[in-house]
Protein backbone atom coordinates (compact mmCIF):
# COMPACT_ATOMS: atom_id res chain seq x y z
CA UNK A 1 0.00 0.00 0.00
CA UNK A 2 1.31 3.44 -1.40
CA UNK A 3 2.34 5.68 1.33
CA UNK A 4 2.30 9.20 0.42
CA UNK A 5 -1.44 8.73 -0.91
CA UNK A 6 -2.29 8.18 2.39
CA UNK A 7 -0.54 10.99 3.85
CA UNK A 8 -3.94 13.00 3.12
CA UNK A 9 -6.26 9.80 2.86
CA UNK A 10 -5.17 7.29 5.28
CA UNK A 11 -6.82 3.76 4.22
CA UNK A 12 -7.66 3.89 8.10
CA UNK A 13 -9.39 6.05 10.82
CA UNK A 14 -6.30 7.99 12.18
CA UNK A 15 -6.22 8.02 16.26
CA UNK A 16 -5.31 11.62 17.40
CA UNK A 17 -1.53 10.33 17.61
CA UNK A 18 -1.72 8.46 14.55
CA UNK A 19 -3.13 12.12 13.67
CA UNK A 20 0.15 13.80 14.76
CA UNK A 21 2.08 11.02 12.88
CA UNK A 22 0.74 12.08 9.59
CA UNK A 23 1.05 16.12 10.26
CA UNK A 24 4.72 15.43 10.76
CA UNK A 25 5.38 12.86 7.60
CA UNK A 26 3.50 15.66 5.23
CA UNK A 27 5.74 18.22 6.45
CA UNK A 28 9.08 16.02 6.64
CA UNK A 29 8.31 13.20 4.64
CA UNK A 30 12.18 13.20 3.07
CA UNK A 31 13.77 12.98 6.88
CA UNK A 32 11.75 10.17 8.19
CA UNK A 33 13.59 7.31 6.38
CA UNK A 34 16.85 8.83 8.46
CA UNK A 35 15.23 8.40 11.27
CA UNK A 36 15.08 5.98 14.65
CA UNK A 37 11.99 5.19 15.81
CA UNK A 38 13.08 6.75 19.26
CA UNK A 39 13.77 10.24 16.66
CA UNK A 40 10.33 9.52 15.26
CA UNK A 41 8.43 9.56 18.29
CA UNK A 42 10.22 12.30 19.74
CA UNK A 43 9.56 14.73 16.70
CA UNK A 44 5.99 13.70 17.01
CA UNK A 45 5.34 13.86 20.49
CA UNK A 46 4.34 10.03 20.76
CA UNK A 47 5.15 7.08 22.07
CA UNK A 48 7.27 4.31 20.35
CA UNK A 49 4.71 1.88 20.92
CA UNK A 50 1.79 4.00 18.76
CA UNK A 51 5.00 4.23 16.03
CA UNK A 52 5.18 0.59 15.84
CA UNK A 53 1.02 0.44 15.80
CA UNK A 54 0.69 3.17 13.16
CA UNK A 55 3.31 1.61 10.64
CA UNK A 56 1.23 -1.37 10.63
CA UNK A 57 -1.84 0.60 10.44
CA UNK A 58 -0.27 1.93 6.81
CA UNK A 59 0.28 -1.39 6.14
CA UNK A 60 3.99 -2.66 6.90
CA UNK A 61 5.18 -4.68 9.19
CA UNK A 62 8.15 -2.63 10.78
CA UNK A 63 9.24 0.56 10.79
CA UNK A 64 12.66 -0.60 8.46
CA UNK A 65 10.11 -1.88 6.41
CA UNK A 66 8.19 1.48 5.98
CA UNK A 67 11.32 3.61 5.56
CA UNK A 68 12.28 1.62 2.53
CA UNK A 69 8.94 1.70 1.27
CA UNK A 70 8.81 5.53 1.56
CA UNK A 71 12.38 6.31 0.45
CA UNK A 72 11.56 4.35 -2.90
CA UNK A 73 8.09 6.31 -3.05
CA UNK A 74 9.88 9.58 -2.58
CA UNK A 75 13.07 8.61 -5.32
CA UNK A 76 9.73 7.77 -7.94
CA UNK A 77 7.84 10.42 -6.95
CA UNK A 78 10.74 13.05 -7.99
CA UNK A 79 11.17 11.73 -11.25
CA UNK A 80 7.05 13.18 -11.61
CA UNK A 81 7.68 15.95 -9.18
CA UNK A 82 9.76 18.82 -8.81
CA UNK A 83 10.57 21.20 -6.50
CA UNK A 84 7.95 20.16 -4.29
CA UNK A 85 5.32 18.13 -4.23
CA UNK A 86 2.84 20.60 -5.92
CA UNK A 87 5.10 21.12 -8.83
CA UNK A 88 4.60 18.67 -12.18
CA UNK A 89 7.53 18.44 -14.64
CA UNK A 90 5.02 18.17 -17.02
CA UNK A 91 2.52 21.43 -16.26
CA UNK A 92 2.75 24.66 -18.17
CA UNK A 93 4.79 27.29 -16.91
CA UNK A 94 1.76 29.87 -16.34
CA UNK A 95 0.37 27.22 -14.29
CA UNK A 96 3.47 26.33 -12.11
CA UNK A 97 3.54 30.44 -11.64
CA UNK A 98 -0.29 30.59 -10.05
CA UNK A 99 1.23 27.41 -7.66
CA UNK A 100 4.32 29.79 -6.54
CA UNK A 101 2.62 32.84 -6.49
CA UNK A 102 -0.31 31.24 -4.47
CA UNK A 103 2.69 29.66 -2.06
CA UNK A 104 4.19 32.67 -1.72
CA UNK A 105 0.95 34.59 -0.64
CA UNK A 106 0.62 32.12 2.06
CA UNK A 107 3.43 32.35 3.06
CA UNK A 108 3.31 35.70 3.98
CA UNK A 109 -0.34 35.31 5.91
CA UNK A 110 0.60 32.59 7.95
CA UNK A 111 3.72 34.43 8.84
CA UNK A 112 1.47 37.95 9.99
CA UNK A 113 -0.66 35.34 11.53
CA UNK A 114 2.03 33.06 13.54
CA UNK A 115 3.63 36.43 15.09
CA UNK A 116 2.63 36.79 18.98
CA UNK A 117 1.02 40.59 20.00
CA UNK A 118 3.93 42.62 21.12
CA UNK A 119 6.91 40.79 19.79
CA UNK A 120 7.59 43.42 16.68
CA UNK A 121 7.01 46.16 18.94
CA UNK A 122 9.48 44.93 21.78
CA UNK A 123 12.80 44.50 18.79
CA UNK A 124 11.81 47.62 17.08
CA UNK A 125 12.31 49.25 20.13
CA UNK A 126 15.43 47.14 20.82
CA UNK A 127 16.71 48.17 17.78
CA UNK A 128 16.06 51.82 18.02
CA UNK A 129 17.80 52.22 21.80
CA UNK A 130 20.78 50.54 20.25
CA UNK A 131 24.22 51.44 20.29
CA UNK A 132 25.02 49.42 16.89
CA UNK A 133 23.05 47.15 15.29
CA UNK A 134 24.60 43.97 13.57
CA UNK A 135 22.56 41.82 10.83
CA UNK A 136 24.39 38.56 10.28
CA UNK A 137 23.69 35.83 7.55
CA UNK A 138 25.19 33.29 5.70
CA UNK A 139 24.50 32.21 2.03
CA UNK A 140 20.84 33.45 0.88
CA UNK A 141 20.19 34.63 4.26
CA UNK A 142 23.42 36.72 3.97
CA UNK A 143 21.84 38.57 1.43
CA UNK A 144 18.72 40.12 3.54
CA UNK A 145 21.35 40.07 6.49
CA UNK A 146 23.32 43.29 4.46
CA UNK A 147 20.22 44.39 2.94
CA UNK A 148 18.71 44.71 5.75
CA UNK A 149 21.80 46.65 7.48
CA UNK A 150 21.55 49.23 4.25
CA UNK A 151 17.65 50.26 4.89
CA UNK A 152 18.40 51.03 8.85
CA UNK A 153 21.88 52.93 7.99
CA UNK A 154 20.04 55.09 5.24
CA UNK A 155 17.63 56.19 8.31
CA UNK A 156 20.72 57.32 10.94
CA UNK A 157 21.01 53.95 12.83
CA UNK A 158 24.35 52.47 13.09
CA UNK A 159 24.11 49.36 11.28
CA UNK A 160 26.26 47.16 9.42
CA UNK A 161 25.60 43.56 7.57
CA UNK A 162 28.04 40.68 7.93
CA UNK A 163 27.80 37.51 5.48
CA UNK A 164 31.54 35.83 6.60
CA UNK A 165 31.67 33.52 9.61
CA UNK A 166 35.21 35.49 10.38
CA UNK A 167 33.76 38.87 10.39
CA UNK A 168 30.89 38.12 12.48
CA UNK A 169 33.15 36.07 15.16
CA UNK A 170 35.36 39.25 15.51
CA UNK A 171 32.44 41.55 15.56
CA UNK A 172 30.94 39.00 18.69
CA UNK A 173 34.57 39.51 20.37
CA UNK A 174 34.38 43.40 20.82
CA UNK A 175 30.31 43.61 21.14
CA UNK A 176 28.65 44.83 24.50
CA UNK A 177 26.25 45.94 26.29
CA UNK A 178 24.01 48.21 24.04
CA UNK A 179 24.65 46.50 20.95
CA UNK A 180 22.05 44.47 19.11
CA UNK A 181 22.74 41.70 17.03
CA UNK A 182 19.95 40.14 14.49
CA UNK A 183 20.69 36.90 12.68
CA UNK A 184 18.35 35.62 9.79
CA UNK A 185 18.66 31.98 8.97
CA UNK A 186 16.43 29.58 7.43
CA UNK A 187 17.25 26.46 9.51
CA UNK A 188 18.18 28.26 12.41
CA UNK A 189 21.12 25.95 12.43
CA UNK A 190 24.06 27.19 11.53
CA UNK A 191 27.32 26.66 13.51
CA UNK A 192 28.93 29.41 12.67
CA UNK A 193 25.73 31.92 13.41
CA UNK A 194 24.76 30.28 16.76
CA UNK A 195 28.61 30.88 17.98
CA UNK A 196 28.57 34.19 16.49
CA UNK A 197 25.33 34.44 18.78
CA UNK A 198 26.76 33.06 22.24
CA UNK A 199 29.56 34.70 22.05
CA UNK A 200 27.81 38.27 21.57
CA UNK A 201 25.65 37.41 24.14
CA UNK A 202 28.12 36.69 26.92
CA UNK A 203 29.77 39.93 25.74
CA UNK A 204 26.44 41.92 26.63
CA UNK A 205 24.44 42.26 23.55
CA UNK A 206 21.21 41.32 22.70
CA UNK A 207 20.73 38.85 20.17
CA UNK A 208 17.23 38.34 18.06
CA UNK A 209 16.97 35.34 15.63
CA UNK A 210 14.92 35.70 12.44
CA UNK A 211 13.88 32.35 11.62
CA UNK A 212 11.63 29.64 9.96
CA UNK A 213 12.87 27.10 12.90
CA UNK A 214 10.61 28.19 16.11
CA UNK A 215 13.12 25.62 18.04
CA UNK A 216 16.56 27.26 17.22
CA UNK A 217 14.77 30.52 19.27
CA UNK A 218 14.83 28.00 22.76
CA UNK A 219 18.69 28.75 23.52
CA UNK A 220 19.20 30.81 26.48
CA UNK A 221 21.64 32.97 24.60
CA UNK A 222 18.88 33.91 21.92
CA UNK A 223 16.79 36.99 23.40
CA UNK A 224 14.09 37.59 21.34
CA UNK A 225 13.47 34.88 18.03
CA UNK A 226 10.85 36.43 15.26
CA UNK A 227 9.67 32.89 13.29
CA UNK A 228 8.61 33.16 9.99
CA UNK A 229 6.40 30.23 8.15
CA UNK A 230 8.51 29.18 4.90
CA UNK A 231 8.92 26.00 4.68
CA UNK A 232 11.88 24.49 2.02
CA UNK A 233 12.66 21.43 -0.05
CA UNK A 234 16.47 20.43 -0.47
CA UNK A 235 15.44 21.79 -4.40
CA UNK A 236 13.89 24.77 -3.15
CA UNK A 237 17.02 26.17 -0.63
CA UNK A 238 17.14 29.77 -1.23
CA UNK A 239 13.32 29.57 -2.75
CA UNK A 240 11.40 33.10 -3.54
CA UNK A 241 8.79 32.32 -0.58
CA UNK A 242 11.69 32.23 2.39
CA UNK A 243 13.58 34.93 1.08
CA UNK A 244 9.80 36.80 0.77
CA UNK A 245 9.21 35.92 4.55
CA UNK A 246 12.93 37.11 5.31
CA UNK A 247 12.31 40.42 3.98
CA UNK A 248 8.59 40.44 5.10
CA UNK A 249 9.84 40.57 8.98
CA UNK A 250 12.64 43.04 8.32
CA UNK A 251 10.09 45.19 6.45
CA UNK A 252 7.96 45.06 9.38
CA UNK A 253 10.99 45.76 12.31
CA UNK A 254 11.83 48.92 10.06
CA UNK A 255 8.20 50.50 9.61
CA UNK A 256 7.68 50.06 13.24
CA UNK A 257 11.10 52.17 13.83
CA UNK A 258 10.61 54.52 11.65
CA UNK A 259 6.64 55.21 13.29
CA UNK A 260 8.55 55.78 16.16
CA UNK A 261 11.28 58.75 14.66
CA UNK A 262 9.25 59.75 11.76
CA UNK A 263 10.57 63.12 11.65
CA UNK A 264 14.26 62.36 12.11
CA UNK A 265 13.91 58.82 9.63
CA UNK A 266 12.55 61.50 6.99
CA UNK A 267 15.28 63.97 7.55
CA UNK A 268 18.53 61.78 7.36
CA UNK A 269 16.55 59.31 4.62
CA UNK A 270 16.78 62.98 2.40
CA UNK A 271 20.52 63.76 3.74
CA UNK A 272 21.36 60.58 2.44
CA UNK A 273 19.64 60.65 -0.60
CA UNK A 274 21.37 63.72 -1.60
CA UNK A 275 24.97 62.70 -0.60
CA UNK A 276 24.59 59.96 -3.06
CA UNK A 277 23.18 62.49 -5.53
CA UNK A 278 26.13 64.41 -5.12
CA UNK A 279 28.32 61.53 -5.65
CA UNK A 280 26.95 60.97 -8.98
CA UNK A 281 27.71 64.76 -10.12
CA UNK A 282 23.38 65.54 -9.62
CA UNK A 283 22.05 69.08 -8.52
Amino acid sequence: MKILPQMDRPAFRPSKLDQKLLAYLRENAGKVPHMTISQLAEACGTGEATVTRFVKKMGYGSLQQFKVALAAELTENSRNFIINRDIDAEESALVTGRKLLEANVSTLERTLAALPEGLIENCAQKLLEARRIRFIGLGNSGFTARDSAYKFYRIGLESAGLDNSHDMFMMAALAGKGDVIVAVSQSGQSPELLQTLQLAHKQGAYCMLVTADGAAGQQEFIDACIIYEAKESLLETGSIKAKLAQFFVMDLLYTQVVKKMPEQALENKRRTAEAVRMLNGEE
